[in-house]
């Protein structure tokens, strides 16, 4: 059994660490645009790194379907006001979609979004400042 001076030194150690993972953590708030509908999905969006930076993002596009369910008959393309479209790759067939594009300008870049599913086609847009939210 361990002396009660060494286990007081562990719990000050132990809260010390947690102190100091708490202090180094990122206080960076996610970009979030508000979620669009088309048909019967709802289209969100979120990005890697959580806030859109200069150079290369992540796109994440996830399709809420309204009576839950695979997703298997939509195409997304997606581009911004600095790239061509591009089609966006699905993860796995529950309705995440993912693409990386270049943002040259976050105060006034857009996300586009090309939706196509049965011959029927919708076209979204976000705003990638935090003020255009």
């Amino acid at each position: 059994m361990l002396p009660s001076r060494v286990i007081k030194v562990y719990r000050a150690l132990l809260a010390g660490l947690v102190l100091l993972l708490v202090s180094c953590s990122a206080d960076e708030t996610a970009w979030s645009p508000q979620p669009q509908p088309w048909e019967d999905l709802t289209i969100r969006v979120e990005t890697r790194p959580v806030q859109p930076r200069l150079g290369m993002n992540e796109f994440l596009l996830i399709a809420n379907h309204q009576q839950r369910g695979f997703i298997n008959n939509l195409l997304v393309e997606v581009r911004t006001t600095e790239s061509d479209w591009k089609q966006a790759m699905p993860d796995g067939a529950l309705g995440v979609f993912r693409r990386a594009l270049p943002v040259a300008d976050l105060q006034h870049d857009q996300l586009f979004v090309r939706l196509t599913r049965d011959g029927r086609h919708g076209e979204m847009t976000f705003p990638l400042s935090v003020s255009g939210q």
